[in-house]
This record gives structure tokens, sequence and C-alpha cells, in this order.
């Protein structure tokens, strides 16, 4: 792959479509393969002669056969100044100091090129008026982000100094951050941890990579929750917040999440485990449209008086379907084990 960047900041990127890209839409597997941009924005470069396929214009409805050499010249980034939108957010709690929300899989965190709107701080913006300042304008009250396709629970600092405690406790690994994954195939062990530095891909500047360019330490605790038919789910434990952390490291063990098109758990190796199962199985992961990855528990000390707290994203429909057509009649709320005494409280 390669990156040039032009005198007015446009970026353009040149690369060969893998094979695993065989058979899908073009735009499909734009929007797929990077986190930031959405297959709509796609769609729009492809409109705008924006995108080539061996040098020549792409098509909006191509297909692709793996292989082809893909252009993309993106449009200089905007400055991503966000402001307040009217779009629903599902806030778990709120006092003085924190915000606590479940962030809807799809849903951008901030604002960036690409995305300059429609994200959880527009919404934030919107709802909380008084964030603006914390933790600076572009990121207003941010601890911690998820990424778009994941689900699940995240904290906001709604003044200086929650923002200075809840960060600290993030640093100092004294958060407790706990995902709910599905992978693919069965591991030998029922608890394992991944200690493996994580930094840019050498290739793919939206990836990440095992001891990438500038790879900083990363720790990941994983907990079998059961055997699934070839999968596994497992219960993933926070030590470092990399980007991507848990996907680096799931598939760096050979156990790629369910629906994660950029890190090999694509829905053609999901399909292949289940070709032989009953047309209710297949049909349930053709339907399923992003990595299997939900951010399910958070608990922290209350900046206010470092009491602890705990707060539950309650799994979304759309996987617990996929869960309920795997194993009949799962409580896959129950799933999850208490979170006991590992932070000696």
């Amino acid at each position: 792959m390669m990156i040039m960047t032009d005198e007015n900041g446009t970026n353009q990127e040149t690369f060969t479509a893998p094979p695993e890209s065989a058979g899908v839409r073009l735009d499909t597997w734009l929007g797929r393969r990077q986190e930031v941009h959405s297959r709509t924005f796609f769609q729009q470069l492809i409109k705008d002669g924006r995108v080539l396929v061996n040098g020549e214009p792409a098509k909006r409805s191509m297909t692709l056969e793996g292989g082809e050499e893909v252009t993309i010249d993106f449009p200089p980034a905007e400055d991503p100044w966000p402001h307040p939108q009217d779009i629903p957010i599902d806030v778990l709690h709120e006092d003085d100091d924190i915000i606590v929300v479940n962030k809807a899989s799809g849903m951008v965190v901030h604002p960036a090129a690409g995305n300059p709107d429609g994200t959880l701080v527009n919404a934030l913006l919107h709802r909380f008026p008084d964030l603006p300042g914390i933790n600076g304008v572009k990121r207003p009250g941010l601890v911690h982000r998820l990424d778009r396709e994941t689900s699940g629970v995240l904290v906001i600092a709604k003044n200086d100094q929650a923002m200075k405690i809840l960060s600290g406790q993030i640093r100092e690994r004294i958060m407790k951050r706990r995902y709910l994954a599905l992978v693919i195939g069965e591991p030998d062990w029922d608890v394992h941890t991944v200690e493996a530095a994580i930094g840019r891909h050498e290739h793919y500047r939206i990836k990440r990579s095992v001891d990438g360019a500038g790879a900083k330490n990363a720790i990941t605790h994983l907990h079998l929750l059961g055997r699934l038919r070839g999968f596994s789910l497992l219960e993933c434990r926070l030590d470092t917040g990399r980007t991507h952390q848990i996907r680096v490291h799931c598939t760096h063990i050979g156990l790629p999440i369910v629906g994660d098109e950029l890190y090999g758990g694509t829905q053609h190796r999901a399909l292949e485990k289940v070709r032989n199962e009953e047309s209710e199985i297949r049909t349930a992961f053709l339907r399923f449209g992003r990595p299997f990855l939900h951010a399910r528990l958070l608990r922290f000390r209350h900046p206010a008086d470092g009491r602890w707290v705990e707060f539950c994203a309650p799994i979304p429909d759309d996987m617990k379907t996929l869960l309920e057509v795997l194993v009949p009649r799962i409580d896959v709320e129950r799933l999850m084990p208490e979170t006991g005494d590992e932070d000696g409280s």
C-alpha cells in the first residue's frame, strides 16, 4: 500500500484488494476495511470519481475479484469542530461529575475527517451543553473511546477534576473494563493472557498490528465463557487500552472476532464454519454485519468520593439473536461472571 499527500492536504491511498475481498461489492469492502469512514462515504467518493480500480474510475455496483489495484483520492480533511445535534443516546447514569452512556454500534465517538457530525460528541453537546472546554473542544469530556462498530458502556467526565481522576484510573489500571466477544475457533484453554505490544500496521494506515510501528505494551486477559459449534464466547479484560487492542490480540492468537472484516473475522470465514449447519444458523451469520464486540461492564472509583461504582450495558439484540441461534435457550445476560475481588475492594 502507498499513501501520498499533496500540498492541499489530500491523501491518496493505493493498495491491492486481498483475496478475501472476492465477491464483495467495492463500496461494501471499503467500508468494512477501516473504522473511520462509512460505506456511504465511499459511495460518494465513487460517485465523484475519486476511486480508481486498475487505473479506471470505479462503478458504484462493482464487485471485486481480488488482486485489483485500488486507488482512493480522499478529499482534504475538514476541521472537525463539533456542534450540538439532537441525536438519541442511551444514558445509563448521570450525576454532578460523570455521565455513563451505552453507545450504539455504528456511532462514531467523536468527529474526524469523513465524520464531521452525527457522533456521540455531537449528541452529548446537545444534551449536556456545559461539556465544552473539558479535555479540549474536539473531544469534550471523553475519558476513553470505543470503535465505531463496538457497542457498550462509556464514561464521560463533566468537569476537569473528574477528567483528571478518571484518566488517572485508566493510566494506573484501576478502572476495570470487560468486553464480550464471539470469536472464530475453539481454544484449548479456559483462561489466557495476551501480552503483545501494538503499533501501526506496516501497510494499512487504519490497522494496528503486533510489534507495528511505534508499538506500545498491551495486555488483554481472556476468559472462555463457552464453546459454540466452532466458535467461542470470550470475556475480555483490558489492562491497557491501545487502539483495536482486543481485535488485534484475538487475531494474533488465531481467534479473530466474528464480523471483523479488518482483522480476519470475515463473514466468509464464519460461513465456512457453519456451511453444514441448518439454514437458520447460516442466515443469522449472513445478517450479522459488524464485529461481535460489546463493552459490557465498567467499574471504577467515583471521582467525587472514591467509592466503587459499576455500570453494565445490556447485550444488543443482534448479538443475542446470533448467540441464541447457536445455542438455543442460552441465558445471554447471565453469561459473564460477577466482578468478584479482582480490584482488591
